[in-house]
C-alpha cells in the first residue's frame, strides 16, 4: 500500500474535494489521519488504488509525498502497540507515521526502514 502525505488550508470543506474526486472515481478510502499544525491541515490517507489517487492528487496540484505504508492486523488488547513500537525501536527503527485503518483492528504505519520492518514483524 502507498501513503499519501500532504499540508492544506485549514478550512471548512478542503478536504470533502478530495474525497470527493477519490469518489468519483471509486477509490476507497483504507486509512487517514489528519490534524491541524500551525494553521494547516497536515493529512496522510492509503486508498485501494495508489496510481488514480497518485494522479488525482497531481491533478489537484497538491504536493504530497509518498511512502510504502505497511498494514497489519492488530489484537485488540492492551499493549499491543507499545510491543510492536518496542522491537522497531530495539532495532533503530523510525516510524513516521502511525494511525488506525478504517477496518476494525488495522494499524497503517510507515517506518524509515520498510523492509527491515518486514522481516522483524514477519510481513510479507
Amino acid at each position: 500500500m502507498k501513503e499519501f502525505s500532504f499540508l492544506m488550508g485549514n478550512c471548512p470543506g478542503a478536504l470533502v474535494e478530495i474525497a470527493a474526486e477519490l469518489k468519483k472515481e471509486h477509490i476507497n478510502i483504507e486509512g487517514i489521519a489528519g490534524l491541524t499544525v500551525l494553521e494547516e491541515g497536515v493529512i496522510s490517507l492509503v486508498t485501494d488504488n495508489p496510481g488514480i489517487a497518485r494522479k488525482i492528487l497531481k491533478g489537484m496540484e497538491i504536493d504530497f509525498e509518498e511512502r510504502e505504508a505497511l498494514v497489519m492486523d492488530l489484537p485488540h488488547h492492551p499493549g499491543e502497540i507499545s510491543t510492536i513500537l518496542g522491537r522497531l525501536k530495539e532495532d533503530h527503527i523510525n516510524v513516521l507515521s502511525i494511525y488506525a485503518g478504517v477496518e476494525k483492528n488495522k494499524l497503517i504505519f510507515t517506518v524509515d526502514q520498510v523492509e527491515k520492518t518486514k522481516q522483524i514483524l514477519r510481513m510479507d
